[in-house]
């Protein structure tokens, strides 16, 4: 790799700056409640209402939408056999399973469903106790489907066979020792359907084992749910009547709906949350990093940019705080290519802030600028450069952000390259990525959880999502051995040697992700945030203090 670190001139040293270096996000997943009065004799009861952006692609079967909005509120639902009780952590707990697996040998799992678990009680299941034949359905149908009705089926590789030898056991079979095997079963892909509305399911029809029944899905107007009374979770859960979800409104109109108590909760923006809080002093506020991310990448087999020069130059001179301050006023973390939210797996802040691209202060920002214009130069001395380079962006995401527009003017600025913004659909830009017709291209991605979902499937010489096309054995040899280490800290320390690793190959760029703000009434308890979506199954722990001096 010809990315190597030069020496800190003296003149070049980060100037001394006010603002320390950013620590690692440390956000609560929940926030504690408050003490229980007296006077309150059950948490049952009430709806929460709840302001929030939420949107599907049509697609409402859990195992083919890539709706992360979508499969959030399906995760109130659908049960599956583990859940995360912190994404955060990566702490994985029972769900549909009566505990964790067994595990006979490092490659067999083997899962007791349940016996209290039962499905909805509506037509045409009518209750009936769910299986461990409803489970295997659920996986199979996804790891021997077709790619193409299945956007997750590459999740399921690991697993060789699959069998349910009684109506309570399900035993999984790896063929290899893997690591993320228990992650399989908490994540969206987990979600056990009932076989009998396989092909049916819509935005009026959704019948699980989760804690909650699904009312009403209307696209961009509203979204509810209500208290499966048949639930098999513990302490008599869920609490709630119901959930009730509409779009963000204006400022004024929050506001009202606040003070009346239509509206209990809102997920906003940092500025609008401040002026709601301004507004409304005694609402609760809490901060939560999520692994959505906004990055760039490249397809590292094509012209110009198969030169690691090259890459390293618009990589590094691309200034990632301008992008915190414009898109989320300052409201966000930087990122190695794993999300700082996923504090289990995600390279340190403190080491992240000593690399190019990263470094803190005018002094920082002067030697990232240095580094990419040495590695610009290097690459011209050999290398011709076609002018205007073509850079493609989601016009979703060029129209809310400007972000294409924001890189093609830093790097005019700082290298004095021609960058032309293309506009395309997100189909159009997923086409092109697969098709190897969109050589550079930034985009926003929801991120993942569990380590190796980050790293092989896109980095892996073998890996289905490898469209940067990188080669490289040292990254193959880490992405391999990671899967294979059952210890959890000698893992983290190969996961944090593979970004370092990607931080000098630069084929993609995981640059920020956006906070995310929810605003809720004292009176809502044990609200959950996590960092990403489908852990909103723990809804069944929240409950309304109806005996708090704000509840009305």
């Amino acid at each position: 790799c010809e990315d190597t670190e030069e020496p800190v001139l003296d003149e070049l040293t980060p100037e001394p700056t006010d603002e320390p270096e950013e620590p690692h996000p440390t956000y609560p997943s929940t926030p504690a409640p408050d003490p229980t009065r007296p006077s309150q004799t059950s948490r049952q009861g009430g709806t929460l209402r709840y302001a929030a952006a939420f949107s599907s692609d049509g697609l409402f079967d859990p195992h083919t939408t890539t709706s992360a909005a979508l499969l959030g509120q399906q995760s109130l639902i659908y049960s599956r056999l583990l859940t995360y009780e912190s994404q955060v952590d990566g702490e994985l707990a029972p769900d549909l399973a009566a505990g964790m697996p067994e595990q006979p040998d490092e490659l067999t799992y083997v899962f007791t469903v349940n016996p209290e678990a039962r499905w909805q009680d509506t037509e045409p299941l009518n209750g009936r106790a769910l299986t461990a034949e409803d489970v295997l359905g659920s996986i199979e149908r996804q790891r021997l489907g077709r790619a193409q009705d299945f956007p997750r089926k590459g999740r399921w590789d690991q697993i060789t066979s699959m069998e349910a030898p009684d109506g309570e056991t399900v035993v999984a079979r790896t063929a290899e020792p893997f690591a993320g095997t228990l992650a399989r079963f908490a994540s969206p892909e987990g979600f056990v359907i009932p076989p009998e509305l396989e092909g049916d399911l819509s935005s009026t029809l959704q019948a699980g084992s989760g804690p909650f029944r699904w009312i009403e899905w209307s696209e961009g107007s509203h979204a509810s749910v209500a208290r499966n009374d048949g639930w098999y979770g513990p302490d008599n859960g869920p609490f709630l009547d119901g959930i009730s979800t509409v779009p963000p409104r204006s400022l004024d109109e929050l506001e009202a709906d606040f003070r009346t108590r239509e509206l209990d909760a809102v997920e906003a923006g940092f500025l609008q949350a401040q002026e709601i809080k301004r507004r409304l002093p005694d609402l609760r506020e809490v901060r939560s990093a999520v692994a959505r991310f906004y990055g760039m990448r490249f397809l590292s087999a094509a012209p110009p940019f198969d030169d690691p020069r090259l890459r390293k130059a618009l990589t590094v001179a691309i200034d990632r705080r301008e992008m915190l301050t414009r898109f989320f006023h300052d409201s966000g973390t930087l990122n190695p290519w794993i999300s700082a939210a996923v504090q289990q797996w995600s390279l340190p802040q403190t080491e992240l802030q000593r690399q190019p691209g990263y470094r803190p202060g005018v002094g920082g920002r002067d030697l990232d600028i240095r580094d990419a214009l040495e590695a610009l130069n290097a690459y011209l001395e050999e290398q011709e450069l076609p002018e205007p380079m073509e850079l493609f962006v989601t016009a979703n995401l060029e129209e809310t952000l400007n972000m294409g527009g924001l890189i093609s003017s830093q790097l005019r600025e700082t290298l004095g390259l021609s960058v032309q913004v293309n506009r395309v659909g997100l189909e159009e830009l997923a086409l092109r990525l697969s098709e190897g017709e969109a050589p550079w291209a930034v985009g926003v991605d929801n991120g993942w959880i569990e380590l190796d979902d980050w790293l092989y499937p896109y980095f892996h010489a073998n890996g289905t999502g490898n469209t940067f096309v990188l080669r490289d054995e040292e990254m193959d040899a880490m992405l391999e051995a990671q899967r294979a280490e059952m210890s959890t800290q000698r893992r983290q320390q190969i996961g944090y040697d593979a970004q370092r690793r990607l931080l000098e190959l630069n084929v993609g760029a995981n640059f920020v992700s956006e906070d995310v703000i929810t605003l809720f009434w004292p009176y809502v308890q044990l609200f959950p945030v996590d960092a990403g979506e489908a852990y909103q199954d723990r809804f069944a722990k929240t409950w309304i203090d109806r005996t708090h001096p704000t509840y009305l």
